[in-house]
C-alpha cells in the first residue's frame, strides 16, 4: 500500500497521532480548517495550503461540495465555507450555552476597563477565539484578531494561560509538538511557558507584555469545566500605555479572576443544554 506524502513542515501537526486515525477524514477535516478566515480558495491553494496531491484534493472538495460543506463561487470557480458547515458552527455556539452566559460578562469588563476582552480554546498548536467583545470605538485598539482566529498559544496570554491549566498529558502534547514545529524558537517559548507557570501560581493569571509584535499587553485566566470535561481561557488586551504591569496586577488580572469564577457559576445555575440530533434533508 503506497505511504501518504509526507505534509510540509508548516502544516504538519507535530504531535504524534493515533495508530486510529482515519486518513482520508483526517484530509477531508484538513481542507475544512482552511476555510476559517472565510476566503475564496481554488484547488490550486488548498493543494499548497495543506500539502495533499492535487488528485486527492480535488476528489474531496468535489464531494464537499456535494455534501454541502463547500459552495463554488460561480465567477471565481473557487470554494467557500457552505452552509451546512456554517449552520453546524452555528448551532453549536448556540446550544453548547458558553457564550450566551460569558458574553455579558465580558461586554461588562470591556467597557469598565476600555480593552479588547476575548474568550477561547484551543485549535492543535493554537488558540482559537470564539468571542471578541471591542470596548467603545474613542479606546479600541486595532488588533487583526476576530472570532475564528488562531493565535500562536506559547506567545500570546489567552494562549499561555490555557497551557498552564492544560491536563499534564495534553500540556506535554502541546509542548512536545512545538518544540519539533518550531525549533528556532523553542528556547524563548519555554521561557514563556515557564514564566505564565509562575504566574498563574502567584496571581491566578498569565501575563504577556508585547505581544502579536506590537507594543501590546495581556492578561488572561483559565476557565475549566471538569464537569464538561472542557477549557477555554479569558484575555484582556490593549496598548501598553493602557495596560502597565502595575495595572494588570492590581485591576485587570484580578478582574479576569473575578469573570471566570462569575461565568462558572452561572454555568452551574442555568440548565444544561442538549444537543438534538439534527433532522435529514436532502436539498
Amino acid at each position: 500500500m503506497p505511504s501518504t506524502p509526507a505534509r510540509p513542515a508548516k502544516n504538519a501537526d507535530a504531535v504524534a497521532r493515533p495508530p486510529a486515525l482515519v486518513h482520508s477524514l483526517a484530509k477531508g477535516l484538513e481542507i475544512l480548517s482552511v476555510f476559517s478566515e472565510g476566503d475564496l480558495l481554488g484547488n490550486q491553494q488548498l493543494v499548497a495550503l495543506t500539502g495533499l496531491p492535487k488528485a486527492t484534493v480535488s476528489r474531496l472538495t468535489s464531494t464537499l461540495v456535494q455534501l454541502g460543506y463547500l459552495r463554488v463561487d460561480p465567477l471565481t470557480r473557487r470554494y467557500f465555507m457552505g452552509t451546512r458547515l456554517l449552520g453546524m458552527g452555528l448551532s453549536v455556539q448556540r446550544k453548547l450555552g458558553l457564550l450566551s452566559v460569558a458574553r455579558p460578562y465580558m461586554q461588562a469588563l470591556s467597557q469598565e476597563t476600555g480593552l479588547t476582552v476575548s474568550l477561547g480554546t484551543r485549535d492543535r498548536l493554537g488558540l482559537a477565539l470564539l468571542e471578541v467583545l471591542l470596548p467603545p470605538q474613542s479606546n479600541r485598539l486595532v488588533v487583526n484578531a476576530d472570532v475564528g482566529t488562531v493565535l500562536p498559544i506559547a506567545s500570546t496570554a489567552i494562549g499561555l494561560a490555557y497551557l498552564v491549566a492544560a491536563p499534564v498529558k495534553e500540556r506535554s502534547q502541546i509542548l512536545e509538538g512545538l518544540r519539533k514545529r518550531f525549533p528556532d524558537e523553542w528556547p524563548a517559548m519555554r521561557e514563556n511557558v515557564e514564566r505564565a507557570h509562575a504566574d498563574f501560581a502567584a496571581h491566578g493569571f498569565v501575563i504577556t507584555q508585547g505581544s502579536w509584535g506590537r507594543d501590546v499587553n495581556g492578561a488572561a485566566a483559565p476557565l475549566l469545566l471538569d464537569e464538561r470535561n472542557v477549557l477555554y481561557s479569558f484575555h484582556c488586551a490593549g496598548p501598553a500605555s493602557r495596560m502597565p504591569l502595575a495595572r494588570i496586577r492590581k485591576d485587570i488580572g484580578p478582574r479576569l479572576v473575578a469573570l471566570v469564577a462569575e461565568v462558572r457559576a452561572a454555568l452551574r445555575q442555568a440548565p444544561r443544554p442538549r444537543l438534538n440530533p439534527p433532522g435529514l434533508y436532502e436539498p
